[in-house]
Parts: structure tokens; C-alpha cells; sequence
């Protein structure tokens, strides 16, 4: 395989690249599935999950914008079943906060989901958000515009890294999950898909799982909490990322001098979110100062508040298949995000979004994201579908249907990327009437 994308067309990228453009490519780890199959069995033993494909992973770089609608680079991880002649489903999975740029998933090597989700017959995506990976600016943190479109521009990205490779196949499925943070640019990516971008993309089903959908209500309630939290880290990262988009002021004018001096290190993509806890009090609203607060919580006009409503969730209808899960006692994005966002959607009269709440034994935010994703990765598997090579129409069967479209495409002339690629059953680069009767051929013989 490859190692780099053409070194000159990467120097011409720079000048000539729009959003969604594929930058760069570089290999970074494959699995066989003897070790992916012993991997998955000492750590989920008791979920019986398949392994059936080695796995191979990818970092790429692609164009986008950030949050001041400036061009930026942004990376990401881009994974896939080492299998030929087989198309396969998306899967792009929106990872929860991080805070250190080296943690990002292009950096180090193919993680646990990854390794599921290829294994069982799955292209897999990851992006790493602006502000990790490659990209050095601040992180643009639940801040929808900018999140929906790192996410989208790495699934073009995506499909161009696709085209170098001539086994390297997708079919016409697009599934779309993410938890904590994940679970809100999950929720930005498809509203911006189903409002803008429904000839461009097409979900087939999304899994938001414990986002913070409703952030001037719900989480503005747990921030001026006077209760000890789990990671106080949250509340600066959130103003930190408001105060840069909205031009909001200083960091001195929201913070107590002794935290306002040490943020811009502690939040410079070098420390982990536990390192900076280390610092910070337990009850993360005393890093603020109480003018700050009095004002915040009084005046339904004061700035930070009405930016927070304007990077709400909740307020539309999603059209394509939607599942919420959410862990009833989760203590870090409470349970009432979901609550709100599912009310509000089949208020708005949304007819395929379903909620499942996580009862108390599945755990906090941390201890029920596996059962959340499991529940996912259990919907997925009950409607994916892997193409082989010659099921044009995608029905995954080999009949005369797919003579027909083959037939068609012959006389349009138009191909799309999948359509090129089933219909030159020969594999000889033409798709004409060889194709045909090697299938007719196949056909007689099964």
C-alpha cells in the first residue's frame, strides 16, 4: 500500500484545496485477526463479538474551516478491513473531550473501537477535532458550526482516501455515533447533514450517546452548582472556547487572577484534563469570578449565555434514524440532555428518533459509555450490510438485477464510485459486456 499521498499535489493542496480535501495520507498500524480476535476476547469476553477482518489504519490530513470560518488543516484516523473485493459501511465515530493534542486518535495507532468496528466489517473514521492531532489552534469546544464541519469535511476526505486504493471499497451506508463530547458533534453533524448537505450525504442512522445537548439550560444548572465535580476542567475549557469565538473579553474579566495567569499553559493541547484538575478546586464555579456569576445567572441577555443558547441541540427534527442512550445517573452530562433533546424532537414531530435510558447499575458517564456503545454497535450489526463485488444494485445478491444496472450504466455512461467498482467484475478497469457474462457466468454456477 501506499505510504504517502504524491508529494507534489500535497504542495499544491495548500493553494488550490477546498473543505473537505484530502491533504495528506500516511500508514500508521495494521492488526492481523489472530491478535485482534485475542484482543477483543480478554477484554470483552462476555459481549461475543466477532472478529473476522485484519485491520489496517491510516492517518490523513484534510481541509476545513475552524470557528472564525478561516481555512484550517485538521486531521484524523481512517481504518478498514484488509479484504478485497468487499464493500463496506461507514462508521464515523466522534470521540469524547481531550484536551492533549498528542492524545488524538490519527496519533496512536488503532484503539479499541477501531479495532472492533473493523474487525467486523466496518470502515472506520475518527476524527481528531481541530485543535488536536496536527491542528495547534484552541480547540473549538462544543461549539456546533465548526464541530458539524470537521466532522463532515473528514468524511469527503474520507472518500477521496478511498479512490487511491483500488480494493478499498465503501458501499452506500453511512452510520454516524459519538459519546460525551462525541455525542454533540454526532448531533451537530447530522442537523447540519439533514439541513444543508441531504444530496451530499445520506444517514443511514445515528448514535448521539450522552451529549450535552442543551447547554443553557441543563449543563448551565450543573456548572453553577456549588457540588464538587468529577472534572472541574470542563467549565474553563467551555468559557475558554466562547471567550476566543465571541470575542468575549479577557480571560481576566471571567477568571480569579490566580487561575486567569495559569490557563493559557495549563490549556495550551500539552496537558491531560487530570493534570489540570490537579489544579483547579472541585467545585469548578469558584474559578470564576462573582460578578461573573451574579450577572450570568440574572441577565438572560448577558453575552456567554446567549452564545451558549445559539450552540443549543435541541430545537429541530431529525429526520433520519436516531437512537439516544444515556446513563440515568450519569454525573458528568446529566441524563436530562437526552430527556430534553427527545422531547423537544418529537415535539417538532420527528418520527424515527428513540431514547433508552441507562438504569443506575450501568454506572456514571464513564462506566456506562461501553454499554451505550454496545447497544450501538447491536442496531448497526442488525441492518449492515457488506457488498460483494458485482451487486451493483446493492441488495447483496448477485442476480439479474445487477445485469440491468450494468447494462444501464453502459448506456449512461455515469458511474458513481461504488457503481465503478462493482460493475468491472473482471477487474480489467472497463465495464462492458465481459462483465456481464463473467456475471452470468457466477450466476450459473452458485
Amino acid at each position: 500500500m501506499k505510504k504517502y499521498y504524491i508529494l507534489i499535489l500535497m504542495m499544491f493542496s495548500f493553494v488550490f484545496a477546498l473543505r473537505g480535501d484530502l491533504i495528506s495520507f500516511q500508514f500508521e498500524d495494521s492488526k492481523n485477526v489472530a491478535d485482534i480476535s485475542n484482543y477483543i476476547n480478554d477484554e470483552f469476553n462476555d459481549f461475543n463479538l466477532p472478529a473476522n477482518y485484519s485491520a489496517v489504519m491510516y492517518s490523513i490530513q484534510y481541509e476545513t474551516i475552524d470557528q472564525f470560518g478561516n481555512y484550517a488543516i485538521a486531521s484524523g484516523m481512517v481504518a478498514f478491513p484488509d479484504s478485497v473485493n468487499k464493500a463496506f459501511p461507514i462508521v464515523s465515530f466522534q470521540h469524547g473531550t481531550q484536551i492533549r493534542r498528542a492524545s488524538a486518535p490519527s496519533m496512536n495507532g488503532l484503539n479499541t473501537l477501531s479495532q472492533v468496528m473493523v474487525t467486523g466489517g466496518y470502515i472506520y473514521l475518527e476524527p481528531d477535532y481541530l485543535g488536536l492531532g496536527v491542528s495547534e489552534i484552541f480547540h473549538p469546544y462544543h461549539l456546533k458550526d465548526v464541530t458539524a464541519s470537521t466532522v463532515i469535511d473528514m468524511l469527503r476526505a474520507a472518500k477521496q482516501f478511498f479512490d487511491q486504493f483500488s480494493n478499498l471499497q465503501y458501499n452506500n451506508q453511512l452510520f454516524l455515533a459519538g459519546y460525551s463530547e462525541g455525542g454533540y458533534a454526532t448531533m451537530a453533524a447530522v442537523k447540519e447533514i439533514e439541513d444543508n448537505l441531504s444530496s451530499e450525504f445520506e444517514i443511514t442512522m445515528s448514535f448521539p450517546l450522552a451529549g450535552a445537548y442543551d447547554l443553557s439550560g441543563v449543563m448551565v444548572d450543573l456548572m453553577l452548582s456549588e457540588e464538587p465535580y468529577a472534572d472541574p476542567f470542563y467549565l474553563p475549557f467551555f468559557v475558554l472556547s466562547y471567550i476566543e469565538k465571541y470575542e468575549l473579553g479577557n480571560l481576566s474579566d471571567f477568571f480569579l487572577e490566580e487561575y486567569a495567569t495559569i490557563f493559557p499553559d495549563l490549556f495550551s493541547g500539552e496537558y491531560s484534563g487530570g493534570y489540570i484538575n490537579s489544579f483547579l478546586p472541585d467545585i469548578p464555579i469558584h474559578v470564576m469570578k462573582p460578578e461573573v456569576i451574579e450577572e450570568f445567572s440574572n441577565n438572560p441577555s448577558y453575552p456567554f449565555r446567549v452564545a451558549l443558547q445559539e450552540n443549543n441541540l435541541y430545537d429541530w427534527a431529525p429526520q433520519s434514524p436516531m437512537y439516544l442512550f444515556h446513563g440515568i445517573i450519569d454525573e458528568r452530562v446529566p441524563h436530562e440532555n437526552s430527556v430534553v433533546a427527545y422531547n423537544s424532537f418529537i415535539s417538532n414531530g420527528s418520527e424515527s428518533v428513540y431514547f433508552e435510558s441507562l438504569p443506575e447499575q450501568y454506572g456514571g458517564h464513564q462506566e456506562a459509555a461501553p454499554f451505550c456503545l454496545l447497544a450501538s454497535y447491536n442496531i448497526m450489526s442488525d441492518i449492515h450490510m457488506i457488498n460483494n463485488l458485482g451487486d451493483v444494485s446493492q441488495d447483496g445478491n448477485l442476480d439479474v438485477l445487477d445485469l440491468v444496472s450494468i447494462v444501464n450504466l453502459i448506456i449512461d455512461g455515469f458511474y458513481s464510485s461504488y457503481e465503478n467498482w462493482a460493475a468491472d467484475y473482471n477487474l480489467d478497469l472497463i465495464i462492458n459486456i465481459l462483465d456481464i457474462i463473467s456475471i452470468i457466468n457466477q450466476i450459473v454456477e452458485d
